[in-house]
């Protein structure tokens, strides 16, 4: 018994269940071809821009402002930190910063490494105080 192609794909242009890959087949199309076109992804529709882009581009603004002022306030307190020090707790943690450190990771260092930078510390603040400080002591 012979199946004749062409009646076939009018009757799946027909039916609602149809997708259009599968209603752009010819009547020679096998069933192997019907398989591959059946399974390749649809193509890409392309969007185009909406309307509403000045409201998009408002919102990209707030989230600029927004990330701005995050800075901003990270900053002022740093600042507001810094001003808190005393001259050697100053000096300190601008030693520190200038190695790549923080008082955390310089506690994780070997003894040896970590007493090596702690007198390196003391003599830039000596060198910049010129004096007995009480956290020399």
């Amino acid at each position: 018994m012979k199946i004749d192609q062409t009646h076939v794909n009018q009757a799946r242009t027909g039916h609602p269940d149809s997708s259009s890959r599968v209603n752009k087949l010819t009547a020679s199309a096998g069933f192997g071809d019907l398989l591959e076109q059946m399974l390749q992804p649809p193509p890409q529709q392309r969007e185009y821009p909406s309307a509403t882009l000045p409201d998009a581009e408002e919102q990209s603004n707030l989230t600029d402002e927004a990330k701005l002022e995050q800075q901003r306030e990270a900053v002022r307190e740093q600042l507001l930190a810094l001003l808190d020090m005393t001259p050697a707790e100053r000096i300190r943690f601008m030693y520190l910063q200038s190695k790549g450190l923080t008082e955390e990771q310089l506690a994780d260092l070997p003894p040896e490494e970590r007493e090596r930078i702690e007198e390196e510390i003391k003599a830039e603040i000596r060198r910049q105080i010129g004096g007995d400080d009480p956290i020399l002591s």
